[in-house]
């Protein structure tokens, strides 16, 4: 069984993931960076806030998975799924080379860090 107060540590990771994903997409950093830091402080924030009431360290990296489970302590999370979905796509694709490379747009990235700033602000009030 994991240490239920280690969940700020959790929280904390995600906060700097967020900042980090902040100041490249300010300093007109790599786009796909920035997505790719807001999907971790997302997936951190969820670890942190199901480690908080489950004292579960959970795995995975799904953001709609994760979504669904920190769902069961609030069920207001659910209303992130659909966000959470669009982020998630930006895990792989931004990590390494395609054959078929995609594109991370500015407007992209800048939904990746309004859709980290709201979950966050949730989970860090409950």
């Amino acid at each position: 069984m994991a240490d239920s107060t280690r969940h700020l540590d959790w929280y904390d990771k995600a906060e700097k993931d967020l900042k980090g994903a902040q100041i490249l997409f300010r300093y007109k950093g790599d786009n796909s960076l920035v997505a790719f830091h807001c999907q971790q402080a997302i997936e951190k924030a969820f670890k942190g806030y199901i480690l908080k009431y489950s004292q579960q360290l959970i795995e995975g990296h799904s953001l709609t998975y994760l979504c669904k489970q920190a769902s069961k302590f609030d069920e207001k999370v659910n209303s992130f799924l659909k966000d959470c979905a669009f982020v998630n796509q930006f895990y792989i694709e931004t990590r390494y080379p395609a054959d078929l490379p995609t594109e991370t747009s500015g407007e992209d990235a800048q939904e990746c860090i309004k859709v980290a700033e709201k979950v966050i602000n949730h989970i860090a009030r409950n």
